[in-house]
């Protein structure tokens, strides 16, 4: 897929979540072979205020696109002014989050409410910038007015160079199945670039997404929550569900140690604690007795007794599995 002047190959992409998409996880995904990540949804006006304090691009997690939120056209382009000489490769306007205080913002989805403002905001701040500009958007505000085609033909208009779409509507919220024919309304509404989002929980399903939907890349955002091997290039070119590369038992251990060593160098300590927990839950969801053992990791406060209980459990289950292989992959293949 072609991005302005980024090739992405292959055509997977990270999909800003928020609290999650921080620069460690970045840094891991990128290194498994995602071609392009996103940063958490920040507030324009506070990237204006906080500017480094807000939003560090690492020099390793190129190309990489930051997301924006906001209703106010001149400061969404101030802020996109500025997040592009922060050396951002991509400015992405967030015109999808459900989240009841984004939307009480006037932001987020809400912003598909009113196509002439999303028009007034996109050429605004494809003025104030060089670099790619996309959007990210919902299907709409509910089942009664679905517009996705409508602000996507708007946004072409305006110079956007793609738009990624997550066909579920703010009141769906993530509940039911995302609607991918409505991915493909949007391709062939459209004459730019299309990135499906939605159900995507395992390689397979990404390239079923490109050739049901006929889009040009596919964003993956809960599917690759404990599992960066989502976007290795040799299972994404695998025709067959059954030859993905499957991490190992020792694999999935050593991708904790990275993970948090890497939190210890970006929070310190007492940061990574906080926030390594829950990306060990993923990690291990679907292994034997992983549900005692995030019980048992919730009352250990010290970084030593953390190395010693994942390097216990995965101790224990390395001689209760065959050969040490994980069977995560196969219990989340619908």
């Amino acid at each position: 897929m072609k991005l302005g002047n980024l090739q992405l190959n292959p055509p997977l992409v990270l999909a800003p979540m928020s609290g999650i998409t921080d620069y460690p996880l970045r840094l891991i995904v990128k290194e498994h072979g995602c071609s392009l990540v996103f940063t958490e949804m920040i507030s324009a006006e506070g990237l204006l205020r906080k500017g480094k304090l807000l939003l560090k691009i690492g020099e390793d997690e190129h190309p990489v696109s930051v997301q924006l939120f906001g209703s106010n056209p001149e400061i969404l382009a101030e802020a996109a002014q500025m997040a592009e000489s922060m050396e951002a490769d991509v400015i992405d306007i967030n015109m999808g989050c459900p989240g009841k205080q984004v939307v009480e913002a006037e932001a987020g989805v809400d912003l598909m409410r009113f196509p002439e403002k999303v028009k007034r905001i996109l050429i605004k701040v494809r003025k104030n910038i060089k670099i790619p500009l996309t959007i990210k958007i919902r299907s709409g505000w509910d089942k009664e007015q679905v517009n996705a085609v409508e602000i996507s033909n708007i946004a072409e208009g305006c110079g956007v160079d793609a738009i990624s779409i997550h066909p579920r509507t703010k009141a769906q919220g993530f509940r039911g199945r995302a609607d991918w024919d409505l991915i493909g309304k949007v391709k062939k509404a459209t004459h730019i670039p299309v990135i499906g989002n939605g159900d995507v929980i395992t390689p397979f399903l990404a390239r079923r997404m490109l050739g049901v939907t006929g889009c040009d890349g596919v964003m993956i955002g809960r599917g690759s929550l404990g599992n960066p091997w989502i976007f290795d290039p040799k299972n994404f070119c695998s025709l067959d569900e059954k030859n993905l590369i499957q991490p190992s038992l020792e694999e999935r251990e050593r991708a904790i140690g990275y993970h948090f060593a890497l939190y210890i160098n970006h929070y310190g300590v007492e940061g990574a604690m906080r926030r390594i927990r829950r990306h060990v839950a993923w990690y291990t969801k679907g292994l034997p007795s992983s549900a005692s053992f995030r019980s048992a990791l919730s009352g250990v406060r010290e970084k030593e007794g953390l190395f010693e209980t994942i390097t216990s459990y995965f101790s224990s289950i390395t001689s209760i599995t065959r050969k040490g292989q994980c069977q995560w992959f196969e219990s989340h293949n619908p």
